[in-house]
């Protein structure tokens, strides 16, 4: 496995935890609202998680991505076991490549 699908892999297990915390029935439906607007699945937190934030947003509204951005950002905490203060989604992504 190459750096850059280890740390895309994180970042959509981290997404896929985090969904499941919040609703086990929210996982699909953002995987169908990802494929259907962007063409793109889970791995949109990792490329591009701003673009994934909107989505997330207008399906869910403003308040509901920010709290799975929450869920999202604990979970990529604790699978890399770091304690260094995160408060967006994009922070979580570049700390991830510069580890990873």
């Amino acid at each position: 496995m190459d750096i850059v699908s280890s740390a895309e892999d994180v970042v959509v297990k981290a997404v896929r935890n985090a969904a499941k915390r919040a609703n086990p029935g929210i996982e699909k439906l953002l995987e169908i609202h990802l494929r259907n607007t962007t063409n793109s699945g889970l791995e949109l937190a990792y490329r591009d998680p701003k673009r994934f934030k909107e989505c997330v947003s207008k399906l869910f509204g403003e308040y509901s991505n920010r709290l799975l951005e929450i869920l999202i950002i604990k979970e990529i905490k604790d699978i890399l076991g770091i304690k260094e203060e995160i408060n967006t989604l994009e922070e979580a992504v570049e700390l991830l490549r510069g580890l990873i």
